[in-house]
Formats: C-alpha cells, structure tokens, sequence
C-alpha cells in the first residue's frame, strides 16, 4: 500500500488541506510553522489504519480524504452526531461504518461492533494488510513498563520503567536469539538428511563455480561472525574432481545454513554502518549475543546505554525503529527527526532514509521545521503555510 494524496477539510475549525504524497522516490516531507497540524497528520492516518476510532471523536475536522495509488479512497466525514468511515476503489463503495458519537453505545453494541470488524476486514482484503508504524516525536521520554505481580514484600504490583534505548538493546537480543534457535533447528533438519541426498546426488560442480561460491559463503560466514552470530568461519574444502558431487552436496548445505540469516544480516550491516560512519565521535556501536549491542569507546571502555547523548540516542533509537520495527512495505510516519540532532546528522537524515527504503521498500512521510533536514530536497516538500 502506497498513499498518494490525503485530504484534509475543516481541522481544528481553521485548515484545509489536499497534500500530494506520491513521488519517484515514496518520500515525501510535511513543513509548516507551530500549530498548523503537521503531527496531527501524521496521527490522522496512523490512528484510521492502526483501528484507534476514539481518536477522531474528539479531533475537530469536517471531512479526510486519503487516496493510494490503486485509486482505493478511504474517507471519513463527522457530523454532530457520528463520523462515517466509508471504503471505495473505482467509486464503487466497498464497506461503511457509522462511529457514533456515543463511546459507551460504541463499544457495548455487538452489532456495531461486528461492522466495524467487517469494516476493516475488508480494508485488508483491498489494501492488502497495510502496515503502518508511527515514530513519534518523544522517543526517549515515552517508556515501555514491565509489571511484577507479587514479591517477598507482598506488594500487588510493581512498576518497573525501561528507557527507550535499553528497551531497543532488549529487543534486538530477543531477535538474535529467535533467529539463532531457527538457525539450529535448520541445521539438526539438513545434516539428518545429509546421507541420503549424498547417495542420490548426480550433479558436480566445476572449480570455477566452486570457488565463487565458497568465496562468496566466507565472505557472508565472516559478517555472522563479526555479530556474534556464528562462534568460527567454515573451512573451506580443498576442490577435488573425483568429489565434485560431495562438495556440491556439502555446498549446497552450507548455503542453505545461513540462508535464514540473510535478511537479519543486512540490517544489522546498515544499522551499524550508518552509526559508525562519523556519527559518534570516540565510540563505536557493536553487535552483542548476549545484550542486543553495546557502545564501546576507542579505548576499549563499554559505556551505559544511557551515557550517550541525548542527540545520540535519539539517532540510535530511530534507526532502531526504522531498521527494525517495520516489515516490508510499511508506512513510515516520522514526526520531527531533527530532534537533539547535530546540524551535520540532519543533513545526513535523508541519505540515511533513503537507504533505509531500499532494504524495506517502505513509503515515508515525514514532517519537520528543519531546513536542514529538507537540505537540497525541496521537491519532496509540501508546506502547509502556502
């Protein structure tokens, strides 16, 4: 799902808008002085396609149109009493549903209930489960909480915060260990068949081909390495024609070992890479097994995830999200990226961003004050002002 053009009548009693989002590049940046709306955009279409309804009842707008760029229209229109949300594609209307005013009546109504299911359901079906992940502008403030009921004291509840940047480091240990555990069941499942498909292997392999591709598993075997993800490199066999099946078949192994690496790997290679390249003066990120990543001075000394900046962490936790909180063909709404950030960073941004899209093939909108965040890239701005 790609969004090409979003409507806006009547928001806050003062504004409207018609905002093109399609471009070459599915990048496109929102600007516009205080209190012209830029992140209630953003929270506008966050809330329709992430099922937070309650959010409109209370926001003061006359009609939103959006628009993808199959020509399906979801449009929401609010009266005193209720916001209709209707769905369409080719102007033939494929599902309604009437938000009554009414919380209580909302949510106690089983029927209502039922069309609002079938309502987005079939947003599905035509958008074809549309992602959508907001990152907002208060990354470091916002904290995920964890509850531990019961203890030696026997209090009910205890509440324990998390900052954000530790709860990213948690978060990418837990991936590494899901991704690691995968890896060893692949592995147990193709060395017990090993036997009998080197008894029915026919093919060979030529040393040409051999070579190539043993190289190119090394090359992939030291990146693993190098995150943790693997404790020593292959050996590689010495090529023997008389064996040239065993090798193809032990090959062929090889490869299919890291196979379920490969997405992960590149991920973690752009996310270290955008880090380390001149962002942190005297420190370098690294990828750790056992606490997701650590931050290392260039005297070998591991700092607190909290002892970097503000503007640091700001940067690690966004490219977190970026890399990996979103899937293929997400939505990507970024409010304010600018945020703590070094005017140098912020001229960086759009690059960063752009690498980000090729691995994910994501759409982003993004609104910002900063020029420096825009740098030469005026094309892709819509400014509310205007």
């Amino acid at each position: 799902m790609k969004l090409s053009k979003i409507e806006i009548k009547g928001l806050f009693d003062i504004f409207d808008y018609s905002i093109p989002l399609h471009n070459e590049e599915s990048l496109s940046i929102i600007t516009g002085p205080n209190g012209f709306g830029k992140t209630m955009i953003l929270n506008i279409i966050d809330s329709l396609f992430n099922n937070n309804l309650a959010f409109f009842q209370t926001l003061v707008f006359e009609s939103i149109l959006i628009e993808t760029e199959d020509k399906t229209k979801l449009s929401l229109v609010k009266d005193q009493d209720y916001v209709l949300l209707q769905l369409e594609k080719l102007d033939i209307v494929l599902a309604n549903y009437k938000l009554e005013q009414n919380i209580n009546k909302l949510f106690s109504a089983e029927e209502q209930d039922n069309q609002l299911s079938f309502f987005y359901q079939k947003l599905n079906e035509v958008l074809n489960s549309p992602k959508v992940h907001l990152i907002k502008e208060q990354r470091l403030i916002n904290r995920s909480s964890l509850f531990v009921s019961g203890n030696l004291l026997e209090l009910d509840e205890e509440e324990l915060t998390i900052d954000t940047i530790h709860r990213c480091a948690i978060e990418l240990k837990g991936l590494l260990d899901r991704y690691t555990q995968q890896s060893y069941i692949i592995n147990q499942q193709i060395d017990s068949t090993f036997p009998k498909r080197l008894l029915t292997e026919n093919e060979k392999i030529s040393i040409e081909e051999f070579n190539n591709r043993f190289r190119i598993l090394r090359m992939k075997h030291e990146k693993l390495q190098s995150f943790g993800l693997m404790e020593s490199i292959q050996e590689i066999p010495i090529y023997d024609e008389r064996n040239a099946n065993v090798l193809l078949v032990y090959l062929k192994d090889s490869e299919d070992k890291i196979k379920v690496f490969e997405g992960l790997l590149a991920r973690l290679e752009l996310f270290t890479s955008i880090l380390n390249s001149s962002r942190f003066i005297y420190k370098t990120i690294k990828i750790d097994r056992k606490k997701g990543f650590v931050f290392i001075t260039n005297k070998g000394k591991e700092l607190k995830l909290t002892e970097l900046s503000s503007g640091e962490q700001h940067e690690v936790v966004m490219l977190y999200e970026l890399i990996f909180k979103t899937t293929l063909n997400t939505l990507v709404l970024i409010d304010e990226p600018e945020l703590s950030l070094h005017v140098t960073w912020q001229k960086g941004f759009l690059n960063d961003i752009l690498q980000i899209m090729k691995l994910q093939k994501m759409q982003v909108i993004i609104a910002t004050h900063s020029p420096q965040i825009i740098n030469d890239r005026w094309d892709l701005v819509f400014n509310l002002e205007t």
